[in-house]
């Protein structure tokens, strides 16, 4: 009946259990940097720094869902949903000069991350450091990997990298 979730996070270390969704919701909620109303978690999510996380209303965290903020933040609109491994992170490596020096410093980069109102992000969807899904009812397939902004509202997007494969209209 009581599963287990892992929050990572400098102040808050250790190991959660809920009951039916229910504790972790509440407890999650609390520690991000702003959660609307009605988030509702299902399994096990990992959330690092949930300080620099800010949700909307109706937000929906699958289970193995990954946010990352690292030293940048996420912004999550409302009526999202992450399914089961979707995965945000706003930290990577620095490749802007990699031949020259990086390759050897192994430097980090942070970029902010949004996610617009009504997105979906499917199974294992990844959205990388930078990328703003600004168009409102977004799907991100299955497996993809946006690394460019999404502007348009109500597409489907699929594929690596992520592009659009799909408008509803």
């Amino acid at each position: 009946i009581f599963k287990k979730i892992f929050i990572f996070n400098e102040k808050i270390k250790g190991v959660y259990y809920e009951y039916r969704g229910r504790f972790i919701s509440l407890y999650v909620k609390n520690v991000l940097g702003m959660c609307g109303d009605n988030l509702v978690i299902y399994g096990k999510p990992i959330i690092f720094k949930p300080q620099k996380i800010y949700m909307g209303d109706n937000v929906t965290l699958n289970n193995m869902v990954t946010l990352s903020p690292q030293n940048a933040c996420i912004y999550i609109g409302s009526n999202v949903t992450m399914s089961r491994g979707s995965q945000i992170t706003a930290g990577t490596l620095d490749t802007s000069n990699w031949v020259q020096e990086n390759y050897l410093k192994r430097e980090h980069v942070f970029k902010d991350v949004h996610i617009a109102d009504g997105v979906w992000l499917c199974v294992n969807s990844i959205i990388l450091p930078g990328v703003n899904i600004r168009g409102k009812g977004v799907i991100v397939a299955a497996g993809a990997v946006v690394i460019n902004d999404i502007d348009e509202d109500f597409v489907v997007v699929a594929g690596v990298p992520a592009k659009i494969v799909k408008k509803f209209k």
